[in-house]
């Protein structure tokens, strides 16, 4: 695997094969950046963006690939976020109830003090709620990936060429022959 092509340059195609081996070491990245803002310290939370720009080449050369618009990527940083909003719904009351008491509490502040009083309970209790929310954080941040990631992946290479470049489903399938 080419990592400037696969996780520096937006054009071009590669296969489902391809797109897996990069997302999983991206998503591994993102793994140990969220990991490292929960455990050192929540500024190292801004290297994730240093994974925005690997994250749309990775997605808009596997869009390529079957066709169609590398702004598709947007439909699924749209599915990601719902995925993690739902998946955070669930698992929160279930996986760490004392965050879920946090966040009543500064509601509760925040409907007698107004919203400034609010925030400012909050900005007191954010590493509280940081700590007891870091394992739910990472399953879900594994979760919605998996499920992101395994649609991509599932995408149909369009084996014909296309305006994007030669097809890569010969050498992109695992059961390939040379």
């Amino acid at each position: 695997m080419d990592f400037r092509h696969v996780f520096f340059d937006p054009k071009g195609r590669i296969g489902p094969r391809t797109f897996g081996q990069g997302y999983v070491l991206l998503t591994g990245a993102m793994l140990v950046v969220t990991v490292l803002s929960l455990i050192a310290s929540p500024g190292a939370g801004i290297l994730q963006y240093a994974l925005v720009f690997p994250y749309i080449c990775l997605f808009g050369k596997r869009l390529h690939d079957a066709g169609l618009s590398a702004w598709l990527w947007l439909v699924f940083l749209l599915g990601y976020f719902l995925i993690n909003v739902v998946a955070s719904a669930i698992l929160v009351p279930i996986l760490a109830p004392e965050t879920q008491a946090i966040q009543l509490e500064v509601q509760k502040v925040m409907e007698a003090n107004g919203l400034n009083a609010g925030m400012e309970e909050l900005a007191r209790r954010a590493p509280e709620i940081a700590q007891s929310s870091a394992l739910v954080n990472v399953i879900v941040l594994l979760i919605a990936s998996a499920i992101v990631g395994f649609v991509a992946y599932r995408l149909r290479s369009d084996p014909q060429p296309n305006r994007h470049g030669p097809p890569t489903l010969r050498g992109n399938r695992p059961d390939a022959r040379p």
